[in-house]
């Protein structure tokens, strides 16, 4: 705002306007919240182990044990009608047919995943009651080289 000052014009002096400056507008900055993380909901998704045709995670149901019997089932019949599937030192014919359904079934479970796990299962279970894997080269040998 202006203000005046007078004085009387016989001293000689004359009439000055003083202008104020306004001061400079204060800004306080605040610190910023941090930001609010919102979180997307699913509605309708459970995930309680196994897989598609039920794999070989999470608890035994009924639709698991289906599709371990359908698999070894399937591994039998690969192993009945299919001579020419070599038998592999260590593991044998059924270690053989497991790591080819590992290969041949990728990420997908399924016939083949179920396959490859009974091929598993039956090797395990022959190495663990008979001390050899069915077609396994290194049983067949006696002496020290048995036991290198």
């Amino acid at each position: 705002m202006a203000k005046r000052k007078t004085k009387s014009k016989s001293s000689g002096q004359r009439t000055v306007v003083v202008r104020e400056r306004a001061s400079a507008p204060v800004i306080i900055r605040a610190p910023r919240a941090a930001p609010v993380k919102h979180h997307k909901r699913r509605r309708g998704v459970s995930h309680h182990g196994g897989g598609k045709f039920g794999s070989a995670t999470g608890a035994m149901t009924p639709t698991k044990s289906g599709s371990l019997a359908l698999g070894g089932f399937i591994y039998g019949f690969i192993e009945k009608n299919f001579p020419q599937i070599p038998t592999l030192p260590v593991i044998g014919k059924s270690g053989a047919i497991a790591i080819i359904a590992y290969f041949a079934g990728g990420k997908n479970a399924g016939i083949i995943a179920d396959v490859g796990n009974a091929a598993s299962v039956i090797a395990g279970y022959s190495f663990g009651s008979t001390g050899k894997v069915s077609g396994n080269l290194a049983s067949q040998v006696s002496g020290v080289a048995a036991q290198v």
